[in-house]
């Protein structure tokens, strides 16, 4: 496109944020979708009689029934979100799952739990049921051998950086969940897989895998209390300060 070698390099590209490094680090990726951005596409008339999915950055939430519970009462933000991981609303059932000493008490009350399908929102809890997509998808880390280093890990990774959204302690207490933003040039799967395989290459010794349950688009996430939820600012924070 620039035969004369004048044409802007990689590192001008990705100082400017038009894109960003995939998680394999062997391609470039559009970022992150910024709030404004976001709105925009809701706004948006669909066109044509039939359109896939939107990117929309919302996802459903179920309340009441637990797991049983496969039709959402609402849809949220990643803001919303957090502000529910930080209230007391969960502290109770949170402090009981984490005190279970039976592991059958503790699997009984996380079925309690309400939840978010975090990769869109969904008339019913199944892939079949996607009505729109928010550009994210879940992490579950389980049973982790130090919760502290694993959170260090992930909020210092580069390659990670421009893709986490939000972290929090898994309602038992000795796991995470990380939900990213994903490469909206691939599917559900193929970004679940670059996450995957870059994080048991590099993180392993962490207890940093995911659960492969991640996969399934309709992927349910409990929503316990975590007072120090991480929430990342918005892509164009630094811009529009």
């Amino acid at each position: 496109m620039y035969p004369a070698g004048d044409g802007p390099t990689v590192n001008d590209v990705l100082a400017a944020g038009q894109l960003v490094y995939t998680i394999d680090r062997q391609r470039l990726r559009l970022p992150p979708l910024t709030p404004a951005k976001l709105e925009q596409r809701m706004k948006t008339p669909p066109a044509g009689p039939v359109v896939p999915p939107r990117v929309t950055g919302l996802f459903s939430f179920y309340e009441g029934g637990g797991i049983g519970n496969t039709t959402p009462s609402m849809t949220l933000t990643l803001a919303e979100l957090h502000g529910v991981l930080v209230s007391p609303r969960y502290s109770t059932r949170t402090k009981a799952l984490r005190e279970a000493t039976v592991d059958t008490a503790r699997k009984a009350i996380k079925k309690t739990l309400d939840y978010v399908t975090p990769a869109g929102v969904f008339s019913h809890r199944a892939n079949a049921g996607v009505q729109s997509l928010s550009g994210l998808l879940v992490l579950d880390f389980d049973h982790l051998p130090d919760v502290n280093a694993a959170w260090a890990a992930l909020m210092a990774d580069e390659l990670l950086a421009p893709g986490l959204a939000m972290l929090f302690t898994s309602p038992s207490g000795d796991g995470l969940k990380a939900i990213v933003w994903t490469d909206p040039e691939a599917d559900h799967l193929g970004n679940f897989r670059g996450y995957a395989d870059y994080l048991k290459a590099h993180y392993a010794h962490l207890g940093l895998v995911p659960d492969e349950a991640g996969k399934d688009l309709a992927r349910a996430c409990f929503v316990p209390h975590d007072p120090a939820a991480w929430l990342a600012p918005p892509p164009d924070a630094s811009a529009a300060a």
